[in-house]
């Protein structure tokens, strides 16, 4: 049996073209009619299609696949968590000490 993992990244850094990728960010937008959300990690905005609407200002993580559509990326979620309780400024800092760490 073969296992997908996905890859963590900052939404800019979301090409399209990648197989799995998860990010954390904040609904920013809802579009009821097609259930898309837009979520903010703080590099950048990306479209997120989803089977459930959250609430404005939102901390979810987004597992799933990102493709292009007229130029823009979106992804196809197949997996959504509530961050509800998570520190996201605490995450930022634990993700610049990393890279100053590994890079």
């Amino acid at each position: 049996m073969k296992y997908n993992f996905s890859i963590e990244k900052d939404i800019r850094d979301i090409k399209g073209d990648e197989t799995l990728v998860s990010f954390i960010g904040v609904v920013v937008s809802i579009d009821p009619s097609t259930y898309m959300l837009v979520l903010d990690d703080g590099t950048g905005a990306i479209s997120v299609s989803s089977d459930t609407l959250y609430d404005m200002e939102s901390i979810l993580r987004v597992i799933g696949n990102p493709y292009k559509e007229g130029g823009q990326v979106i992804i196809d979620s197949e997996i959504i968590q509530d961050f509800r309780d998570f520190n996201m400024s605490l995450y930022k800092k634990v993700q610049q000490l990393e890279k100053e760490v590994y890079e």
